[in-house]
């Protein structure tokens, strides 16, 4: 049994008197009297099962389970041949064109083996794009043009490069595991006999580019290479791939509106009013289907299209997390206050917060080197002012 986190995620419909919505079902999820249940359940390509609801004007949809953190380890290291048809297929997000099979091959002309080909997709990647959030346009077409996306454009290239390879890849979609709303996605590719291996491609871009980025956040990041074979983690998954077929099948709205379109390869998309052939660009952790009956129709925000979740640590992580944030602020007020008065009693506060705030980090096994330095420096800053 591995760690553990409790997952609570909650929807409401306020949109319109009857909406459609899908979603990942949770495993060994336990429902009871107060949990609307599915009204159909669909066994999916990717292993999971697809819950579909009927929730009406005001109806909620509240689920709270307890979740492994998310590891390969306990994946099937072989394939079937239908299983790697559905990991090789094209996509809107993740095209094999001629465009990504000429890239692609060009990247690994020099690899042998399909993991150094993977390795080299990797690297070409990181080197040869740029972090932004939000992007102007997503899919892997949007993404060649600009040069720059988000962590949903580099896992699409990623994908569309190692399949226009014949290696078996998937985008996957989940979130960093604590607080509130911390969706993301990443990458896997499957060798036989070897199983899925682990690649995120913005991640090591970002801990490359721009390594402070999480210097004083709860996730415990990783050197930027090693982001190619593992994660930290510290992750869950919502879903194994993007693009999957919804289930009764979605009909798309044929006078979609919404104030604000995202960009598919430049192309306007109503996200919650159209789908992508059928298939929802990805469930995080949802996907819904609404219509706009009248002028009342309120303004669509992100807890309309995803919901709200958040996600908790047990154990040891959990209690040095939440004295993080507020010993933050007070020992940086005590140290401002400190420079205007010269107070004694205000330094030695500063030093001691700063202290205890460095171990809840050390604690919490995060940066441990460097938040190990820093706790050293400010003991001993601390026992000069006390001597």
């Amino acid at each position: 049994m591995g760690k553990t986190v409790t997952v609570d995620f909650f929807y409401r419909n306020e949109l319109c008197e009857k909406l459609e919505l899908w979603m990942i079902m949770p495993p060994a999820i336990q429902f009871n009297e107060n949990n609307v249940k599915p009204d159909q359940v669909t066994n999916i390509p990717t292993g999971e099962k697809l819950g579909y609801y009927i929730l009406n004007k005001d109806q909620s949809l509240h689920l709270n389970y307890e979740i492994e953190l998310y590891s390969t380890k306990n994946e099937k290291k072989t394939m079937t041949d239908e299983e790697r048809n559905f990991y090789l297929r094209n996509t809107i997000l993740s095209p094999i064109n001629t465009e990504t099979t000429k890239l692609a091959k060009e990247i690994t002309s020099q690899q042998k083996s399909d993991h150094e080909k993977a390795r080299a997709i990797f690297h070409y990647i990181v080197e040869n794009y740029r972090y932004i959030y939000p992007p102007s346009s997503r899919g892997v077409h949007s993404f060649l043009e600009a040069k720059e996306g988000d962590c949903g454009e580099f896992s699409f290239l990623f994908t569309a490069l190692c399949r226009a390879l014949k290696i078996p890849a998937r985008t996957v979609v989940g979130s960093w595991a604590y607080g509130k709303m911390n969706a993301h996605v990443w990458n896997e590719f499957f060798i036989e006999d070897e199983g899925w291996i682990s690649v995120d491609t913005s991640m090591a871009y970002i801990q490359k580019k721009q390594p402070f980025r999480f210097f004083d956040s709860s996730l415990k990041t990783l050197h930027w290479k090693k982001y190619f074979g593992e994660t930290e983690g510290q992750r869950v998954v919502f879903s194994k791939d993007t693009e999957i077929e919804l289930l009764p099948k979605y009909k798309n709205d044929e006078e979609a509106f919404t104030l604000n379109p995202i960009l598919i390869n430049g192309d306007p998309f109503c996200w919650g009013q159209q789908s992508l052939n059928g298939r929802a660009p990805y469930l995080q952790h949802i996907y819904v289907k609404y219509e706009q009956n009248d002028d009342s129709f309120p303004l669509v925000d992100t807890s309309h299209l995803f919901g709200t979740w958040k996600i908790r640590e047990h154990g040891i992580k959990r209690f040095f997390k939440r004295p993080k944030e507020f010993l933050l602020m007070i020992a940086l007020l005590t140290m401002a206050f400190n420079f205007v008065f010269q107070s004694f009693y205000l330094e030695v506060t500063y030093k001691l917060t700063f202290i205890i705030f460095f171990l809840c980090f050390i604690f919490r096994r995060e940066r441990i080197i460097i938040f190990s330095v820093f706790l050293l420096v400010m003991t001993l800053s601390l026992l000069s002012t006390l001597n």
